[in-house]
């Protein structure tokens, strides 16, 4: 598990570019559908709103997966919906990882981001998931925005949906460090 950096790097922290990413395919819920919403582009999106893992087996990746292959960036943006499934998670998305790693593809996770207002309580459920998604992902690129966020400020729409500018910052940080 490497967060942030190029794959000959085994350092947390830091960025860098991977020049041989040719497309990017996003696979999220909500929040990634919100991001697509405000960034536009040619970038292959899967998402749903209210999204979880369920539905990332049963059509996200399916819907995607056509889109992957040699020199893609896998993007998953996924967890709030179901924050007390981390395991199920780190066993899918590594099973994915090692598919699409043959296709020549590098699969990234990008971290639960933080909430405010009314949904400020699952802040530490979060960061708990977070946590435990860093450490058991194998072969997969971990990409943390959540610190990212609460270290720069960002601003939602309801507490738990970003405004334009702060899923602009979180798309631009993760291109970043690819």
């Amino acid at each position: 598990m490497v967060t942030c950096q190029h794959p000959s790097s085994t350092s947390q922290g830091g960025s860098s570019t991977n020049n041989n990413v040719t497309n990017l395919v996003f696979i999220g819920d909500s929040r990634t559908v919100g991001m697509q919403a405000a960034v536009g582009g040619s970038d292959t999106w899967s998402g749903k709103v209210s999204a979880g893992l369920d539905w990332m087996q049963s059509s996200g990746v399916p819907n995607a997966e056509g889109s992957i292959k040699n020199g893609s960036a896998v993007i998953i943006l996924m967890g709030v919906n179901d924050l007390y499934r981390p395991d199920s998670y780190i066993s899918y998305i590594n099973q994915k990882a090692s598919e699409w790693s043959s296709k020549g593809a590098t699969t990234y996770f990008v971290s639960v981001n933080p909430t405010e207002g009314s949904y400020s309580h699952l802040n530490s459920d979060i960061n708990s998931f977070n946590q435990k998604l860093q450490s058991g992902l194998s072969n997969v690129r971990y990409i943390d925005t959540n610190s990212y966020l609460q270290q720069n400020g960002f601003s939602t729409t309801d507490g738990l949906h970003y405004t334009s500018d702060t899923y602009q910052k979180i798309y631009n940080y993760i291109k970043q460090h690819l």
